[in-house]
């Protein structure tokens, strides 16, 4: 809460006034969320948009022929409709919040039939994960092991960072990529994920690790992948806001996002 003003302050730059702060399980906050998600004005969502339009065909041309990809919480399927066109792919699409996932499924479903086959991905799996429980239920992952890419866009936030690249690591082959993207640990040390509930007017947050770009490379390194893209840490810029929207405004000059692409060695 920003208590010099008594308005909530986000991640995404939301301004409502908020009757409290209450902290949910993130499965939750995140079913909770998913009908408002992609309407409620979310910046960095916007933000990591942007920079997915020249990551993604970076990763793409370094993808062998009819790749096996995971996205690592898919979401509402924002980052999923672009693996449509990666010809020949299979596809696991996997969130822990059912709310999510729906939705991914049904704008997925009309992007896929919009695609000649020629130009689309063999197949894509929706499948509800929780990166969290994996250790406790791997067994229900070995479909999707050995893959080729991993995409997590967004994700790594509410992850510890071990928890985060010992899973990478079991779903990945060796020399398989990982294209991480995440909150900057600038922007997370003043705020985090979270909304304002249109019901009760409370901000409602999950738990979140403001994690740094040099946190994230020496665990990378700790568990055997090394850099191939990157890392680019990505200030908003006042050009940007009239991509942004105004709700980006109040982070002009301030590190909000970074990127990388890493490979897993062994």
């Amino acid at each position: 809460m920003d208590t010099e003003n008594g308005t909530s302050s986000d991640r995404y730059g939301q301004g409502e006034s908020a009757q409290q702060t209450i902290y949910k399980p993130t499965v939750q906050v995140y079913n909770q969320w998913a009908a408002t998600y992609d309407t409620d004005g979310n910046f960095l969502q916007k933000l990591d948009t942007m920079m997915l339009d020249e990551i993604m065909p970076y990763l793409f041309d370094i993808l062998p022929h009819a790749p096996k990809l995971i996205e690592l919480g898919c979401g509402t399927g924002r980052n999923t409709v672009r693996l449509q066109s990666v010809r020949g792919a299979s596809i696991w699409a996997l969130d822990n919040s059912h709310g999510m996932l729906q939705i991914a499924k049904d704008r997925c479903r009309s992007m896929r039939e919009s695609l000649p086959d020629p130009k689309k991905a063999e197949s894509q799996e929706f499948a509800l994960r929780d990166i969290l429980t994996f250790h406790a239920t791997e067994s229900t992952w070995d479909p999707m092991k050995n893959a080729d890419a991993i995409i997590s866009s967004l994700v790594l936030e509410h992850i510890p960072l071990d928890q985060f690249f010992s899973v990478c690591s079991k779903l990945l082959r060796p020399g398989g990529h990982l294209l991480c993207t995440n909150m900057h640990s600038d922007m997370g040390a003043i705020s985090q994920a979270g909304f304002v509930d249109p019901v009760t007017g409370d901000k409602v947050r999950p738990l979140s690790y403001a994690h740094t770009v040099q946190e994230f490379m020496t665990c990378a390194s700790k568990w055997d992948f090394t850099l191939v893209w990157g890392p680019v840490e990505r200030k908003v810029e006042t050009a940007d806001l009239v991509e942004l929207g105004d709700r980006g405004r109040k982070w002009v000059g301030i590190n909000a996002w970074f990127g990388v692409i890493v490979k897993k060695l062994g």
